[in-house]
């Protein structure tokens, strides 16, 4: 039997929800695809599954271990399966598992591929010092430009090692026109939403720096008719949910915005929305959903720092609010709400063409790919 191209191996702390994992499983399915051998390293999680119903091979390893006192041990044990497997490049997308295992790189004489995926912040020595370790490999990816200056600033002797590969958009499974019925009457009924009210929506894991509290601010002063579901928000312990709730009756929305948990058809649920909202406090490395809302033709409104400045031209493929300005969000939301039907789906039909040609799933699968062999090629010259 001939040997598959190459055999790669992609190492993160776990396989939960999350941006990371996603991008892990969806390049994971491109490998095999291509008719690379993939080999995915993590702690476990129910995402595990789609690695292997895709073709890719998972290892359990407790790799997501940040206790210094235990990373020979598990070095030893990942070195083991990467010669079993006869691995020609690791790809770490995480900093502990990072730690453990790129010393590899030189005993088993292969590339290292590291992600970036959050910005590196002023922080103290033993912060840089442990973000240090995602600079390390041959090539480092950086998963948006605000990325990729982040790490300029905190290292820029590593510039000319950074390569730009912009997260996907699934846009197979972000397609409206196959997300059935069934699905949409199903997370109508979990949202709970009116009839012909125009309804706003916030996906967001329960973290009050993701903007909620803004968000009911902004929401305060709209004057046009709206209904507001903060999904992921039920998620929260009572403290969280408590102080938005709070929030809530104070600005008297109680009838407009409600906290719901979290769902597993995110695309039935957004289907659903006039508005997606992203008002992070702190700018996202990324931000999948604006990509995610364009996709599916909705209007997405974020803050203008970020990765959401890359992401949404504003007035054309949704609208940009002055960061953590509450009457600018208010303003933005206020006037896509005003819009006519017939613009909302012009500005809709231009933002699903803007995402397939520039935040594919495709595109993202097959630039990694691409860097994958070139890091392989370039090494095996060099050494």
């Amino acid at each position: 039997m001939n040997k598959k191209k190459y055999t790669i191996a992609q190492i993160l702390p776990a396989l939960n929800n999350g941006g990371v994992e996603r991008g892990v499983v969806e390049i994971s399915k491109s490998l095999i695809e291509n008719d690379f051998k993939s080999i995915v390293i993590s702690s476990g999680g129910h995402m595990v599954s789609q690695i292997t119903r895709n073709g890719g091979i998972h290892y359990e390893l407790d790799v997501h271990s940040k206790n210094p006192l235990r990373w020979s041990k598990i070095r030893n044990q990942l070195k083991i399966i990467l010669e079993s497997e006869n691995v020609d490049l690791i790809h770490f997308c995480s900093r502990a598992p990072a730690w453990i295992g790129v010393p590899l790189g030189a005993i088993l004489d292969i590339p290292i591929i590291t992600s970036v995926h959050m910005r590196f912040r002023k922080s103290n020595i033993l912060k840089k010092y442990y973000n240090s370790i995602l600079i390390r490999g041959n090539s480092i990816i950086a998963i948006s430009k605000h990325i990729e200056e982040s790490i300029k600033n905190s290292f820029p002797k590593e510039s000319n090692k950074i390569k730009i590969i912009h997260r996907g958009v699934d846009l197979d499974l972000f397609n409206p026109s196959k997300i059935n019925p069934a699905r949409i009457i199903a997370q109508s009924k979990h949202l709970n939403l009116k009839d012909n009210v125009p309804v706003i929506i916030m996906a967001a894991r329960p973290a009050m720096w993701k903007g909620y509290q803004v968000l009911i601010k902004a929401l305060s002063k709209v004057k046009y008719d709206f209904q507001c579901v903060l999904i992921g928000a039920g998620d929260g312990n009572q403290n969280f949910q408590n102080s938005l709730i709070r929030k809530i009756i104070h600005s008297k929305l109680e009838t407009k915005i409600k906290l719901i948990n979290s769902t597993r058809d995110i695309q039935a649920a957004m289907i659903l929305g006039d508005l997606i909202v992203m008002p992070s406090l702190t700018p996202e490395p990324f931000g999948r959903v604006v990509l995610e809302a364009q996709a599916l033709g909705k209007i997405p409104i974020a803050f203008d720092h970020g990765g959401a400045s890359e992401t949404i031209i504003d007035g054309k493929t949704g609208f940009l609010a002055e960061p953590i300005n509450v009457d600018s969000l208010s303003e933005k939301i206020s006037y896509a709400l005003s819009l006519k039907s017939s613009k909302r789906q012009k500005i809709g039909e231009f933002a699903k063409k803007f995402v397939s040609k520039n935040y594919s799933h495709d595109k993202m699968c097959n630039l990694t790919l691409s860097l994958y062999k070139q890091s392989i090629a370039e090494y095996k010259i060099n050494s």
